[in-house]
């Protein structure tokens, strides 16, 4: 993926504007992040395999804040679609949001390592 499309998936200059400048908290919010997002995605998955398209509107309303912590505006829009379809009670669509956010959480949470602690190089 080149840089351009990376920053469509993240924007490490925005998440870091977002902290004032704090790259050692900015690295604790991308771990949390990268940490919710599989059991965001699994109880997705489960909530609408069971039609609880309530929990689902949750769940993407979650997903939604953990991307915007880290300015991941692709997978944050695709919470929010996912959000409002589960909230019109469209399952379908919820359905095609979900796996639209699934794609985009799996090119993101990569790229969320990559942030950098301020003292030194390592990696968070």
């Amino acid at each position: 993926m080149r840089g351009e499309q990376n920053s469509e998936v993240l924007d490490p200059e925005s998440a870091l504007a977002s902290v004032g400048g704090d790259s050692d908290f900015l690295c604790e919010i991308a771990g949390l992040v990268r940490a919710a997002w599989p059991t965001l995605i699994v109880n997705i998955r489960e909530n609408l395999a069971s039609g609880d398209l309530g929990t689902v509107e949750a769940d993407a309303r979650l997903a939604k804040a953990a991307a915007e912590y880290v300015s991941a505006r692709r997978a944050q829009q695709s919470a929010l679609l996912l959000e409002v379809m589960a909230g019109q009670g469209n399952l379908e669509g919820a359905q095609r949001a979900s796996a639209q956010l699934e794609r985009e959480v799996a090119k993101l949470q990569p790229l969320l390592a990559t942030f950098r602690h301020s003292k030194g190089s390592s990696r968070c």
